[in-house]
């Protein structure tokens, strides 16, 4: 008889009523092998659970690992840097070392060179100790001479002393003779320009008749006006004194017009005369008159002639002159002071 589906249902249904028989139907049912297949799965399953906490360790390690091996990296690449700046120090060492090699082969050809001159200088030495030597021996000899000398120096210094003490009174007899002459000298250099003073003063009538007419001495009456300018505030007290110092003061006509020289008179005319004579010749014009300056001596140098004519002061010697040129300086001065 053929088996239904009716009759798996009432199989079922006893089974359900009968929990036991299942065991019994697996075993008619299934092979040993189905039937150890739910042990091998609890088994598998155990295995893979331990394969998959193996694999986690696995997991755990390989992260670990992994981050060692960062820090391997990391430190492999800081042992690069290091190992790089360690070649850097150490070509910079073989350099300093080369330098150093070259300055140390510089200090032996240096020492070389010190040691040469070393035994130059003691040679030098061993000559300067001889030549001291024979330097000693000399000075022995010389102090011998000097002994000698001082002796004779001694009986020169007697005779010097002598001869000092007669100096000493020619000194004081050429001084003496030097004052005496000074003394002269200035005597005579007054006595000279006082008798070209006196020569003018005595002769002024013909010496100055070539340039101006009826000539007399006016020191009295330039002397009041002088003092009139003095109170007028016209002129200084200086100012009068140095007109009344003038050597020589004559008051002619040039042309039909009053005309005052002033003369300045030395043996020898210096440049010193002409600048008094235009000065004072210069205050006589404040006070009045049509003035000239005249200098006059025994000895008139060219530069003279020369500053008189760049002064427009009348220069003579012994009388004797330019007489254009002091007719032109007369006429230019009476017309500057004509009305």
């Amino acid at each position: 008889m053929a088996f239904t589906v009716q009759d798996l249902d009432d199989l079922l249904l006893l089974l359900e009523k009968h929990p036991e028989w299942k065991e019994r139907l697996r075993q008619a049912l299934l092979t040993e092998e189905l039937l150890r297949l739910p042990q091998a799965v609890r088994e598998l399953i155990v295995a893979v659970e331990k394969l998959t906490a193996e694999i986690q360790r696995l997991h755990d390690w390989q992260e670990r690992a992994n981050a060692q091996m960062a820090e391997m990296l990391q430190f492999q690449r800081q042992v690069n840097e290091r190992l790089a700046e360690i070649a850097e120090w150490q070509r910079q060492v073989n350099e300093q070392l080369n330098q150093f090699l070259q300055w140390q082969q510089r200090v032996n050809e240096r020492l070389a060179e010190i040691a040469e001159w070393q035994r130059q200088v003691n040679e030098q030495l061993n000559q300067l100790l001889q030549w001291q030597q024979q330097v000693n021996e000399r000075l022995a000899e010389i102090a011998e001479w000097q002994r000698q000398t001082n002796e004779q120096m001694r009986q020169i210094l007697e005779r010097l002393s002598e001869m000092i003490r007669w100096q000493q009174e020619m000194v004081k007899w050429q001084e003496r003779t030097v004052e005496w002459q000074q003394r002269a000298d200035r005597d005579f250099a007054k006595l000279k320009g006082s008798d070209r003073e006196w020569y003018y003063r005595l002769r002024a009538a013909a010496v100055f008749g070539i340039f101006v007419l009826n000539g007399r001495d006016p020191t009295n009456e330039v002397m009041r006006k002088l003092h009139e300018a003095v109170k007028a505030g016209v002129i200084t007290r200086s100012d009068l004194k140095a007109v009344r110092d003038a050597d020589c003061l004559w008051l002619g006509e040039y042309e039909g017009k009053p005309v005052l020289l002033v003369v300045e008179a030395s043996y020898t005319v210096t440049h010193e005369d002409l600048v008094r004579a235009v000065h004072r010749a210069e205050i006589a014009r404040k006070i009045g008159y049509c003035a000239v300056p005249v200098v006059g001596g025994a000895e008139v140098s060219d530069e003279i002639w020369e500053q008189g004519r760049l002064l427009n002061a009348i220069v003579m010697k012994d009388g004797e002159t330019d007489f254009d040129f002091a007719e032109q300086i007369l006429a230019q001065a009476v017309q500057q002071t004509s009305p």
